[in-house]
């Protein structure tokens, strides 16, 4: 069994949280197929400060604040992703992927859609606790 590699996304919403629009990065390769902002861990750095840097170097954003949401372990990488509760700057990069708000459907369509199926019903749990009445 080898080593398991760290990796680390953002969980970024437009308007509150668990709003309608999160935002999301493209793959370098194909603009329509879209991820969370994120990547691999660096050796030496924690998840947060990874995805920190992570999230600047794809959208230009800086994350203020950010609480771990969802972790699951897959093909020898264990993902964290971070629900940022705060940021600030504007949406820029100088990368070539494709930085945009889109809805769970675009993300569910890209690269790790299986992942992010899993994903999308662990907010849609966590939503019906805190929202027992309904998501408004």
């Amino acid at each position: 069994m080898g080593e398991i590699k760290l990796a680390a996304t953002a969980l970024i919403y437009k308007e509150g949280i668990f709003g309608s629009n999160l935002l999301g990065v493209s793959r370098k390769d194909n603009h329509k197929l879209f991820g969370l902002p994120g990547g691999k861990v660096d050796p030496g750095e924690d998840t947060y400060t990874a995805m920190k840097r992570e999230v600047f170097e794809e959208t230009g954003l800086i994350v203020d604040r950010a609480v771990p949401l969802f972790f699951r372990e897959e093909e020898g990488f264990l993902a964290v992703v971070y629900l940022v509760t705060e940021w600030s700057g504007d949406v820029s990069t100088t990368e070539s992927g494709k930085v945009d708000w889109i809805d769970f459907e675009v993300l569910k369509k890209g690269s790790f859609a299986e992942y992010n199926t899993v994903l999308e019903k662990h907010i849609m749990e966590i939503r019906s606790i805190i929202y027992p009445e309904g998501f408004i």
